[in-house]
């Protein structure tokens, strides 16, 4: 039972630290941030390089971004109904 009440925790951990993120990059000044994080990851381009060290960082940089593009997508309150159908469900 432990476990569980454990999932659930990290689960609500997840779903504010993505309602901050979201927050954060919330408004035109946050789409102009994400757009140069963007640009300075390389989100937009390829990752590919001859040196195969220097490809691994720039798809470690370009993963920044995807992540941040995920958080920003993601349906906070789909996610927190999701969560309670689950405890609800656990119930019974």
């Amino acid at each position: 039972m432990e476990d569980k009440e454990a999932i659930r925790e990290d689960q609500e951990k997840s779903i504010e630290q993505t309602a901050r993120i979201q927050s954060l990059f919330a408004g035109s000044g946050g789409e102009r941030g994400l757009k140069d994080i963007d640009d300075i990851t390389g989100y937009n381009y390829n990752t590919f390089d001859k040196d195969s060290h220097k490809s691994a960082y720039n798809t470690g940089m370009r993963a920044v971004s995807v992540i941040l593009h995920h958080i920003i997508e993601r349906d906070v309150k789909e996610a927190r109904k999701q969560m309670n159908e689950r405890k609800e469900n656990a119930k019974t």
